[in-house]
């Protein structure tokens, strides 16, 4: 990607991350880009386009984060920790959530979100085998799901402390990753 559109993408999910889709326009993230209208349009035509890019970074980012924290987690419990933390932070949630909108409606944009379940795949089932969870297509989608919904709520909650909402989304997830665990030894 040139340095123009790299900028572009970047701008554009900074918009996204604190606007979330409502804010979204293309004179806001020309602006933020520090460019003409004219120009970002000279390199993404349609809004349609920009957010193509930005979905495919946004989920390359977010598979990265997300294997980069479990990486240099400690057990599965430094696990937990580090994926609460990431779910609980509002401009990436803000972000997903404005991509999922358009995915509703854009088949690029679907095709490009769909890079997400297929990155977390390999991390989920690494933190359910972690966890002595079983690793099967079930439970690799309900911890996504899980993870989603956690995203979500935390969003939602965001005048509650960060700690407690961090704190919160750890029990969920143990809750769930202990629950699995206890139905494989059954």
């Amino acid at each position: 990607m040139s340095d123009k559109r790299t900028a572009i993408v970047e701008a554009a999910l900074e918009v996204i991350g604190e606007t979330g889709p409502a804010g979204f326009t293309q004179p806001r993230v020309a602006a933020r880009a520090g460019l003409r209208q004219s120009h970002l349009t000279y390199y993404f035509p349609t809004r349609d386009d920009l957010l193509v890019a930005v979905a495919e970074e946004a989920v390359r980012r977010r598979v990265a984060l997300l294997r980069d924290a479990q990486d240099g987690a400690d057990g599965i419990d430094g696990q937990v920790r580090a994926l609460a933390r990431i779910l609980t932070s509002p401009e990436q949630t803000r972000v997903l959530l404005a991509l999922t909108q358009a995915a509703d409606r854009n088949e690029a944009v679907r095709e490009a979100f769909g890079g997400l379940a297929a990155g977390v795949g390999p991390i989920g089932s690494r933190m359910l085998a972690d966890a002595g969870a079983p690793v099967d297509r079930a439970a690799v989608g309900l911890l996504q799901a899980t993870a989603t919904g956690i995203a979500v709520l935390a969003l939602a909650r965001g005048g509650d402390a960060p700690e407690a909402v961090v704190a919160l989304a750890e029990h969920l997830i143990r809750t769930l990753l202990d629950g699995l665990a206890r139905k494989d030894t059954s």
